[in-house]
């Protein structure tokens, strides 16, 4: 059982966050001179467990640089190098008691929590942009429709189109087109999500598209 488990993982965490605020120290390389056998490493990680924070300083001393290494070179942004070496340091100290000496050195069991943690925060940050993406092509896609329609907002067949509109998609057009106001404005005054109301505007302008094309 961990220290997460017990409680014990809030104990003393000011002391854990000023150890972790340091900036990892040289390259990213192992240290010339290894200062502990295995079993040393084992030793500190039990006493880690338990909670030792003069044990973790001195891991952390040790791993930060390694961890920190392996995570700009995946990364490539040094910003989240340093949030993901945080991230993988705070989890030693939660879960010390996993290293065992049989999965070999100490220094290729953090290396593997940070190959791990990288390669989250790599497809997290890919699944982002690919929402901006998908977002933008959307955004886009309102704003061709718009000028189409903008040229033609005063005339007869847009207040006609309007009417086959149903009365949500009308409420959120003339909201938007006739009253001035943002998708913002209109997600927070009808109290629904920015995303229902670019949704809902988009349908309704295609819609009123067609029917300006029929008539």
């Amino acid at each position: 059982m961990n220290r997460a488990d017990t409680g014990q993982s809030n104990t003393g965490s000011g002391d854990i966050l000023n150890t972790m605020d340091r900036a990892p120290s040289g390259t990213g390389t192992r240290a010339e001179v290894n200062p502990g056998s295995t079993e040393y490493w084992s030793g500190l990680c039990q006493r880690v467990a338990q909670g030792d924070h003069q044990a973790f300083d001195s891991l952390y001393t040790e791993l930060s640089p390694v961890v920190y290494g392996i995570s700009v070179r995946l990364i490539r942004n040094t910003a989240q190098a340093s949030e993901v070496t945080q991230e993988v340091m705070l989890e030693i100290w939660n879960n010390a008691q996993q290293y065992s000496q049989s999965a070999g050195s100490i220094y290729a069991w953090a290396s593997t929590i940070a190959r791990r943690r990288a390669i989250d925060r790599i497809r997290s940050e890919e699944a982002r942009t690919a929402r901006e993406d998908r977002n933008f092509t959307v955004d886009r896609e309102v704003a061709q429709i718009d000028d189409e329609l903008m040229a033609q907002v005063d005339s007869e067949q847009v207040r006609d189109c309007l009417a086959t509109l149903t009365v949500k998609e009308k409420q959120t057009v003339i909201d938007t087109y006739y009253g001035g106001s943002t998708y913002a404005q209109v997600a927070e005054r009808r109290q629904m999500p920015l995303a229902t109301v670019k949704s809902r505007i988009r349908s309704a302008l295609q819609r009123l598209k067609t029917c300006l094309e029929v008539a």
